[in-house]
């Protein structure tokens, strides 16, 4: 697995773990209503976290799936930086989760990432459009 892919793998466990890890100490500090304000803005790192590990294996689709997602990610951490509630230290998580959303789609968008879900797999179907 190249570079880039193994480095998009790292960043989306690690953004899952500060995650989740940062959500029970809000809990531990704030409370549950504000534990749910902070995991909001990892919510989409649930199914990149679900897609890393499918990384060694899959096709082109999860990398598209990856960029996708990471991308809304990036909407959705920049409205949670914006997002300022009281009591709550939601920005935090909008900076954290936006700053690894942003790595995600670099990552991935390089030719190296590129050729690497491209690559033809035994015991998959050709990617041929007439086939």
């Amino acid at each position: 697995m190249p570079g880039p892919v193994r480095a998009a793998q790292i960043v989306i466990w690690v953004m899952a773990g500060a995650g989740l890890l940062f959500t029970f100490l809000v809990a531990a500090v704030s409370g549950a209503r504000a534990s749910g304000q902070f995991f909001s803005s990892f919510l989409l790192t649930v199914p990149l976290f679900v897609l890393a590990f499918r990384y060694p294996k899959a096709g082109n689709g999860v990398r598209i799936a990856s960029i996708v997602l990471a991308s809304v990610q990036i909407v959705l951490g920049l409205g949670s930086l914006a997002n300022r509630v009281a009591g709550a230290p939601v920005a935090l998580g909008g900076a954290i989760a936006l700053a690894g959303a942003i790595a995600l789609v670099v990552l991935l968008s390089q030719g190296a990432a590129s050729a690497w879900f491209r690559r033809p797999r035994p015991g998959a179907v050709p990617n041929h459009p007439y086939a």
